[in-house]
């Protein structure tokens, strides 16, 4: 059985526009994300609140257009993914704890525009120096990235 499309022929090229952007926005994440990941890591600075349970929420207050991930890669190894996909920069960092040294280390690899990285330290130290402030979105649902 077939139905009759009561929907105007232009709502429909506005859907498929919309639906074509989105599919070419996941094209260029999974692109930035595999350059990333191929990317060379180089050693960095140590940030604090990376790690912070609720830095998805921290990056988006002052970092609106840059997503956040984290996964653990092993037991003491974490990979924090920053990507701005409409500027197509991204930024990979693995904090890795180190039993010799008793602290976490950092390794980053950039690609894109250079910058991304050094907004994120920037960002991070506002944060650390204006008290750590937790979103109050991450408090209400508990979700960190």
């Amino acid at each position: 059985m077939t139905m009759p499309l009561t929907v105007p022929r232009r709502s429909l090229s506005g859907l498929a526009t919309a639906l074509a952007q989105v599919t070419r926005r996941m094209d260029h994440r999974a692109d930035l994300i595999a350059e990333l990941v191929t990317a060379q890591l180089v050693t960095a600075c140590f940030v604090p609140g990376i790690e912070h349970q609720a830095a998805a929420a921290i990056v988006r207050t002052g970092m609106p257009t840059v997503e956040h991930q984290r996964r653990t890669l092993q037991w003491r190894i974490d990979e924090h993914l920053f990507l701005d996909t409409p500027a197509r920069t991204g930024v990979r960092v693995l904090a890795c704890w180190d039993d010799r040294a008793h602290r976490v280390r950092m390794h980053v690899a950039e690609v894109g525009e250079p910058g991304l990285w050094d907004r994120i330290v920037a960002h991070f130290t506002r944060w650390e120096m204006t008290g750590r402030p937790v979103p109050a979105t991450s408090r209400t649902n508990g979700s960190g990235s």
